[in-house]
């Protein structure tokens, strides 16, 4: 018969933790920033700004481990690759612009919103209006109506104005939301001040 202090004397101690495998970069060459940059657009499409700041942060860190090489090759050879997924298609900065202006549009963001995601992107602020106001043409018959409908998005998902049903909110704290969400002070009051039937009816 077992006593109960000799199952604890038993019982196996604590391991300590196993220490992280460190993984090492790989080296720079053509066929890995090739690979690894096909594998990273097949998940995340981007513009060549971004795709370029992704790669370099993976060449930076490859050369700090690696001593032996040059940045300097390793960009050129980064460049080339760019130049290569531009010729194939997998990387066009127009197309992913006017893909995320009509994203950012269809989610309820503002054209200041919008520009400020963009420009993050590497995009100048001329080139991003010009696509917002030729999507908000298309879309709405009108640059200016562009806000309205999307505030108007913005306003549902948030639950203000008109989706307020309940009266949560104050008209303050609704006014509020929608200056963070970068919408001017006439487009909030009138997309608050409307009425559901008047939504129904495209206002």
């Amino acid at each position: 018969m077992t006593l109960p202090h000799e199952d604890k004397a038993a019982a196996p101690k604590n391991k300590p933790p196993k220490e992280r495998k460190i993984k090492v970069p790989k080296k720079i060459s053509a066929r890995y920033l090739y690979n690894s940059g096909l594998a990273y657009l097949q998940r995340f499409p981007a513009s060549t700004h971004h795709f370029r700041g992704v790669m370099m942060r993976k060449i930076q860190k490859s050369c700090r481990h690696h001593t032996d090489q040059n940045m300097e090759e390793c960009q050129k050879l980064l460049e080339e690759t760019i130049s290569q997924f531009k010729e194939l298609g997998l990387l066009d900065d127009a197309a992913y612009l006017k893909g995320m202006v009509t994203s950012f549009r269809r989610r309820g963001l503002s054209s200041t919103q919008i520009g400020l995601k963009l420009q993050q992107k590497g995009y100048d602020s001329a080139a991003v209006k010009n696509e917002l106001q030729k999507y908000d043409r298309d879309e709405f018959q009108s640059e200016a109506n562009g806000d309205y409908h999307a505030a108007l998005i913005f306003a549902r998902k948030k639950r203000l104005g008109p989706f307020d049903t309940d009266n949560r909110k104050t008209p303050e704290k609704s006014l509020a939301a929608m200056a963070r969400a970068g919408y001017s002070f006439d487009v909030a009051k009138k997309i608050l001040n409307i009425s559901l039937e008047e939504v129904e009816n495209g206002f």
